[in-house]
């Protein structure tokens, strides 16, 4: 058998690139570039790359320490209030001595920070408290926040850093510029308040003349300028209004960006939105550089004619055998599986002609067998979760009853026989994957009904759903293991009623379902196992915090498969004040929804 020797394009290529292209490139480039163009632009990134980063990393130091100021506001306590918001929520309190109380707070964080120039506390109830370093300063209008913050909803507990404005605007005896440091103060009082309820905004003032005096720690000179800039609103902190937010806008995750006049070193302002820019004029960092750029690219100007000419001639030869494959492709995108090439190049294209004939032969028995296996797989996987629920759910409700009829005599099996009968029905009666949400919710109605038969009425469901919610459709045995999380592991330790209340709230795109209990709640530690568990494989090492964890993993694992990759829910809870879990569900209505798991 003849063995055939094959050049490959690769090395035609490259030779002649080599040869007509590489070899006159380096020996002209060598010419000019023989000085140190390189090390000159390294140097020049890397110096003032060290300047933004310094004067970035002093900037969140200060910003950092005023935000830090703030939590003074949940450290406040005075012999008649143990916390902030019970004053602010004392409707017969006296104002004179809440004004001496919340000057006193608001005194110990001016002394806190020399940056702070001055605070300003405007409560919900339309109070207004400020007090200034410099003496003399007074409001100007204290009902109206001229530099108010609009925060969404989700962004309550959120730090804003405001952009620089006159501190005359609202203040008087001062004609400096001060930005400042916003946060809300929320009422710590429950889960939901500390979510939602804001009870005043606190703005602390920083002078941009104390940001002037570090950034005259770095010499940048007459070779150019810094900013401190919101490149997405172009609002400033220092440096003045300037056109750099809408050259660097599109730019900004770059740390080093080049223009036309000028060189831009960005660095992110911790999490505030803002950045650290310095601005270096480029003509005079690289001069050398543009006086032989004009050379240069006459050079390779006429490189890159010759190469082409020389390309599209030699492309001309190799083009054939490459529509050649193009053709067979298409018809393979028709649907064609039967097209052989036939190409005898004896190179690269040669092989791939070969390759293709033989990837057609295979596509059609590679689709049927690895589709079917992938199918196979997904049901092996929803079928192995739902048995490993299933049981524990039924061993769990044997056990109170069990318990139940020892300690009454069987004075309320009746009606526990009846709330069990109820849940076996729903559980191995009618195999479906998607039942009505009301199904789901009279199932856990009944198993609190057993639950309060072994605990003395411990526990108590409260449900938010309208009629219009209650028909839509949900995983079977979806909500009940969480329940069983709220109760076994929150409420039962807890002293007194317990309460879980399951709220649904319909969106555009997505079904919410909010499951809380107001229990003795888990440590931060724990919350974050479990979160780290949901998203990645972790085992579990201590037994109860494994416990909680499978039933929060096989739940979630189910509605990702069933469900998709956007969807799930998480996990928020506080130390002696509860757990709550947030669903995030496709929106299935009608029998169509159902049997092939469109959402709306």
């Amino acid at each position: 058998m003849k063995i055939r020797r094959l050049q490959s394009i690769f090395t035609k290529m490259t030779m002649f690139f080599i040869t007509f292209g590489m070899v006159p490139i380096v020996i002209i480039s060598m010419i000019f570039f023989h000085w140190y163009y390189s090390d000159v632009e390294e140097a020049t990134i890397s110096n003032y790359t060290q300047i933004t980063e310094y004067l970035e990393r002093n900037l969140s130091s200060v910003i950092s320490q005023v935000d830090d100021t703030s939590g003074y506001m949940y450290d406040f306590y005075t012999a008649q209030y143990e916390h902030l918001y019970e004053l602010l929520l004392d409707e017969e309190s006296d104002k004179t001595e809440n004004k001496i109380y919340i000057n006193s707070m608001m005194q110990d964080m001016l002394m806190s920070s020399e940056y702070i120039s001055g605070i300003r506390f405007y409560t919900a109830a339309g109070d207004v408290y400020a007090l200034f370093r410099k003496q003399g300063k007074s409001l100007k209008n204290e009902g109206k926040i001229l530099n108010e913050v609009n925060f969404s909803s989700a962004d309550l507990q959120k730090m804003v850093l405001m952009p620089a404005i006159l501190e005359a605007d609202y203040c008087t005896n001062s004609e400096e510029y001060v930005f400042s440091v916003v946060r809300n103060y929320m009422n710590p009082s429950s889960v939901k308040s500390i979510e939602e309820n804001c009870l005043g905004t606190l703005y602390i003032d920083i002078n941009v003349k104390d940001i002037q005096t570090l950034v005259e720690t770095v010499n940048v000179g007459e070779l150019g300028n810094i900013y401190i800039v919101n490149l997405d609103t172009n609002q400033w902190i220092f440096g003045g209004e300037n056109s750099i937010a809408n050259e660097l806008k599109a730019e900004k995750a770059n740390t080093v960006v080049s223009g036309e006049d000028y060189w831009y070193f960005c660095q992110p302002l911790s999490d505030t939105g803002y950045y650290v820019v310095t601005q270096v004029f480029a003509e005079n960092v690289l001069n050398t550089y543009l006086k032989n750029r004009i050379y240069v690219i006459v050079v390779l100007g006429l490189a890159i004619i010759i190469l082409t000419i020389a390309n599209t001639v030699f492309s001309e030869r190799m083009n054939e055998p490459a529509k050649k494959l193009k053709w067979a492709m298409e018809q393979v995108q028709k649907g064609d599986l039967q097209v052989q090439v036939d190409i005898h190049t004896d190179d690269e294209m040669e092989y791939l002609g070969e390759g293709f004939n033989k990837m057609v032969k295979d596509l059609q028995y590679n689709i049927e067998q690895v589709y079917v296996a992938n199918i196979h797989q997904k049901e092996a996987e929803l079928n192995a979760l739902k048995m490993q629920i299933q049981p524990h759910y039924l061993y769990n409700t044997l056990d109170v009853i069990r318990m139940t009829a020892i300690d009454h005599d069987d004075s309320k099996t009746a009606r526990l026989l009846e709330s069990l009968a109820k849940q076996l029905r729903y559980v191995i009666g009618q195999q479906r994957e998607k039942v009505p949400l009301y199904m789901e919710l009279n199932n856990i109605q009944e198993y609190i009904v057993l639950l309060n038969a072994r605990y003395a009425d411990k526990f108590q469901l409260n449900v938010n759903i309208s009629d219009e919610e209650r028909d839509l459709y949900v995983l079977k045995l979806l909500l009940q293991p969480i329940v069983e999380n709220c109760i076994m592991h929150g409420l039962i330790e807890k002293e007194g009623i317990g309460t879980v209340e399951v709220n649904i709230k319909r969106f555009d795109t997505y079904l919410e379902i909010i499951v809380m209990d107001d229990g003795v709640g888990m440590s931060k530690e724990q919350e974050e196992c479990i979160r780290t568990m949901l998203d990645k494989k972790k085992e579990i090492k201590k037994p109860q915090e494994r416990e909680i964890s499978i039933g929060f993993k096989n739940v979630y694992n189910r509605i990702k498969l069933s469900c998709g990759e956007e969807y799930g829910f998480t996990i928020t809870s506080y130390e002696n004040i509860g757990t709550r879990v947030r669903f995030k569900l496709p929106i299935w209505e009608g029998d169509a929804d159902v049997e092939d798991g469109n959402s709306r």
